[in-house]
């Protein structure tokens, strides 16, 4: 008996903790991939009116054919719109929005993206890639411990660096992005604003 508490015990626990950060870890899995399908239909569903940012359509007009003129004359090709054209800088302050919430994993107390959360930036960012024409916020939030203007700062330091991430490795548009810290200003619902659950990077899309 004394040599199974002495061997048998630990492994039974060793066996049982791998078995619930097993678990924990499939659970977390099962979420990231829910979210990301919950952006790709925020960004894949119709948008109210025309796309914020995006040019005008120009009038069409047709070809107007004089009798000294051969009749194979044209009116010249209007230039198409493209995503190029798309700049989501004057998205008006109650704009409605879609948000989607990621635990995006920085390294302690900066904005050092941790290679953890390189892998899920990337899916967002093929996800982005699907819908050219939709101007997205991205929000860092922080808990309310600590200094709360550091708070701020760190929050709109972490959302700048998920936009460059994005932009920079993965050839989004970065006029469709717009990085804004958030701090503590905004705690999850029904959450203690010192739950580190408060530590959350935020992408909403643009709906009208």
């Amino acid at each position: 008996m004394k040599a199974f508490v002495r061997t048998g015990l630990p492994r039974l626990m060793a066996v049982l903790l791998a078995s619930l950060v097993g678990t924990s870890m499939a659970y977390a899995a099962d979420d990231e991939a829910a979210k990301l399908k919950e952006l790709e239909r925020a960004l894949s569903a119709p948008q109210e009116g025309a796309p914020i940012g995006s040019a005008p359509k120009r009038a069409r007009t047709r070809a107007i054919v004089f009798d000294n003129e051969p009749q194979g004359a044209t009116a010249a090709p209007e230039p198409a719109t493209t995503a190029a054209a798309l700049d989501c800088a004057a998205i008006p302050p109650d704009a409605r929005t879609v948000g989607v919430d990621f635990r995006i994993q920085f390294n302690v107390g900066s904005a050092t993206i941790s290679p953890a959360s390189e892998a899920t930036l990337t899916q967002i960012a093929k996800i982005l890639s699907l819908s050219p024409n939709r101007c997205v916020l991205v929000e860092g939030h922080t808990d309310a411990t600590g200094n709360a203007e550091r708070n701020m700062a760190l929050s709109r330091d972490r959302a700048n660096s998920v936009v460059n991430y994005i932009t920079d490795k993965n050839g989004i548009d970065r006029k469709r992005l717009l990085p804004e810290g958030k701090g503590s200003s905004d705690p999850m619902q029904n959450l203690d604003p010192r739950d580190p659950k408060n530590r959350r990077v935020v992408f909403k899309v643009v709906t009208g």
